[in-house]
């Protein structure tokens, strides 16, 4: 384990400021510059990898058979698939998931489901490995990640999506949950 305690203050702290800043961002309407654009979600792809580091620094855990494993890994491996199968998805249907190169909108597949498949994904994923490590600390930061994830998203969709696509977006939004399936009544 890696001794570093102010590790536990640091990345909340940043984790905060990246989600205020990220909303000011939105909120300025200086979301039309691809290079700072693309500079946020750099920031924002450095501190999700470095939250994969976080159980090997020092902090209380717990060893739970079931919590660890039977939980923990099923749901870090459906997150990880929800995180990558559905980039594939996309690529496989001509468009990116580069919020740059965005050429349409897929509503189809695993965009049929949830609009942000990724994020839910990445979630899930989160939620696992923490608990696979038994990582108290860490899974206090999930409200964090979650709120995070809530912000990019709807940044995304308010000032980006809705603005390239304009009705045809929020036409998607009308049928299509952010996170979680749409329950649809049959008629």
């Amino acid at each position: 384990m890696i001794k570093y305690p102010m590790v536990w203050i640091i990345f909340p702290i940043a984790l905060v400021i990246l989600i205020v800043a990220s909303w000011l961002l939105a909120k300025s309407d200086r979301l039309e510059n691809k290079l700072l654009r693309s500079g946020f979600t750099a920031v924002g792809a450095i501190i999700g990898f470095f939250a994969f580091a976080l159980p090997f620094f020092e902090q209380p855990s717990f060893h739970n058979t079931v919590l660890n494993y039977v939980i923990g890994v099923p749901l870090a491996v459906f997150g990880l698939i929800g995180r990558v199968y559905p980039m594939i998805y996309l690529r496989k249907r001509g468009t990116s998931t580069t919020l740059n190169e965005v050429t349409r909108i897929v509503d189809t597949g695993p965009y049929g489901i949830v609009r942000h498949p990724q994020y839910a994904g990445g979630i899930l994923f989160g939620i696992g490995w923490f608990l696979i490590w038994g990582a108290i600390y860490c899974l206090y930061l999930v409200p964090l990640f979650v709120l995070l994830a809530i912000v990019q998203a709807f940044i995304e969709e308010k000032h980006i999506l809705e603005k390239e696509f304009g009705d045809e977006y929020r036409e998607y939004k009308k049928k299509v949950g952010m996170f979680f399936p749409k329950i649809r009544r049959r008629k």
